[in-house]
């Protein structure tokens, strides 16, 4: 049956199909691609329809290569999909139909690369097949992830005791004395609690070096998710002070903790411990099956960038994620070869810079004690790291915000 491939204007049958399949997730969703266009950013979204129904999605993101020179006379763009494409199984008809409407694309936007990122991990029973299909459709492994490959995940289909039975003994001592010492998390109602919710963002960005996008922008995350139930925004306070802040994302069966931040005083009440166990429990009242903390470490090893991070999630119980390296399919290979050593050597700096931070951060943990240095380190998935050439670099995909992406290129 043949397998036509077209954009895709209807939100409620996008999203339907990507919460029907494993591998949907909230960055292809169709609020996503809003946000995306909120940034100025442009995107395609590709739906595979066989007979009328859809059997395969892919939101693809258009922006310019952030070359160090321009090339008079030539515009050189590449295509970006942050965890997607999505199609039912690695034989599917849809792929190669999704790829090579792509590469149409491709050419009538200049692309150097189609750069893929498909929500396929380390837990699917398939994953050599999906990788091998990537490869027969001539992509090839680009060794630095624009999202970050590999997230800590927790299945929060057990009963809450059994969940916080499995918090690590300090863990759950730090919420029960956040609870004996008043504080409190409560959803945010009104501006004045946006605002505090910001307010911690950028103390937490001034104090970990790590980029925010606006106000207004985040207003618009929470707006384009919470109209339909899919999203909250929680503080933690004491005496009516905002100490901790969180906004939670549901997609499907899934939960994301796609922002946090603390303040930087009354650490010794230990507000975020209490806040991230109310995160949990929203997750589970709202049907969810699994609970994503997000990005940690590639490289699971100390001092590697988001290690104190790491600590921290891993007390509430879970398991790390990988997901299968980035694949890219190159149009233009001298400029791609061109950009893929500046990159090389931008993350090279960037690795080295952050593993003395992170080094620099453990050696006070142990002197501090090691919940008190995980605390202070949860915060840093409220925003990504501003890598070299600023917050935000022109040739970053806004499908994928810096904010949530942990990089750019």
């Amino acid at each position: 049956m043949t397998v036509v491939v077209k954009e895709i204007s209807d939100r409620e049958q996008w999203n339907a199909f990507l919460t029907s399949q494993p591998g949907g997730h909230l960055l292809q969703s169709y609020e996503w691609g809003e946000l995306n266009k909120y940034l100025g950013g442009r995107i395609y979204r590709l739906g595979a329809l066989e007979a009328g129904r859809l059997i395969g999605a892919m939101m693809v993101a258009v922006a310019p290569v952030p070359l160090p020179v321009r090339l008079p006379g030539l515009q050189l763009n590449w295509l970006y999909s942050c965890r997607g494409p999505t199609v039912e199984a690695p034989d599917s008809p849809a792929l190669p139909a999704l790829i090579t409407e792509a590469h149409a694309i491709a050419r009538r936007e200049g692309s150097v690369v189609l750069r893929l990122e498909p929500n396929i991990a380390d837990d699917d029973p398939r994953l050599e097949e999906w990788q091998s299909a990537y490869r027969a459709l001539g992509f090839r492994v680009y060794p630095y992830a624009v999202h970050p490959r590999r997230s800590w995940v927790l299945d929060i289909r057990p009963p809450l005791e059994t969940l916080f039975a499995n918090f690590k003994m300090t863990w759950r001592q730090n919420v029960r004395v956040a609870g004996r010492k008043g504080v409190t998390v409560r959803e945010a109602s009104s501006d004045a609690d946006f605002d505090a919710y910001y307010a911690l963002l950028k103390i937490t960005s001034e104090r970990d070096a790590f980029f925010i996008h606006s106000q207004d922008y985040h207003r618009e995350i929470l707006r384009q998710f919470a109209a339909r139930g899919d999203a909250v925004l929680f503080l933690a306070e004491h005496e009516g002070e905002a100490l901790a802040a969180k906004m939670l994302i549901r997609f499907g069966s899934w939960c994301w903790d796609m922002f946090g931040a603390t303040a930087n005083h009354k650490r010794n009440l230990k507000a975020a411990y209490l806040l991230q166990y109310r995160c949990i429990q929203w997750a589970k009242e709202q049907g969810c099956t699994h609970f994503d903390f997000r990005a940690i470490p590639e490289v699971l090893e100390p001092g590697e960038e988001m290690w104190g991070v790491y600590e921290y999630k891993q007390g509430f119980g879970g398991y790390s994620r990988l997901n299968m390296p980035t694949q890219d399919y190159v149009y233009r290979p001298l400029i791609y070869r061109l950009w893929s050593k500046l990159v090389e050597i931008r993350r090279e700096r960037r690795r080295a810079e952050r593993r003395r931070v992170e080094l620099e951060r453990a050696a006070r943990g142990k002197q501090g004690g090691r919940s008190q240095s995980s605390e202070a380190s949860q915060p840093a998935q409220a925003a990504a790291p501003a890598r070299s050439g600023g917050p935000k670099e022109k040739g970053q995909p806004s499908a994928e915000p810096a904010s949530s992406s942990g990089t750019s290129q």
